[in-house]
């Protein structure tokens, strides 16, 4: 049977997490900034994309009105599924560097040092 002292990290004192004091409402102040300053990173970016994404459909879906036999409309369809298909690919590598960049910054490793700046999506 594990005891409890076997599972707490030997570095952090637990009494400082649950008390409120100066020290671990710094903690709950970081932690909670930190989320928002990231949150609030993703959300915009995702947000950027998906209102490209939907000009690029727009702009598909009107080039489709404009075909004039079933072979345009082959080749408009090829054309919109490659396109979305490398805006996917390119949109789920800047996921993972973000999320990378963020774990080797110590964000996501349980770094104790503040963070200077959330990473930023490119």
């Amino acid at each position: 049977m594990t005891k409890q002292t076997e599972l707490i990290p030997p570095f952090l004192d637990v009494r400082t997490l649950f008390g409120v004091n100066a020290e671990s409402l710094g903690y709950a102040e970081r932690a909670y900034r930190t989320w928002c300053e990231t949150a609030g990173d993703i959300q915009s970016h995702a947000t950027q994309f998906l209102n490209n994404r939907l000009a690029k459909d727009s702009a598909a879906i009107a080039r489709l009105g404009q075909c004039r036999t079933p072979v345009e409309v082959f080749n408009t369809q090829i054309d919109y599924a490659s396109n979305a298909f490398a805006d996917l690919v390119d949109e789920g590598q800047k996921v993972v560097a973000y999320f990378g960049n963020m774990a080797t910054e110590g964000m996501l490793t349980g770094s104790t040092e503040e963070p200077g700046s959330v990473p930023k999506v490119t």
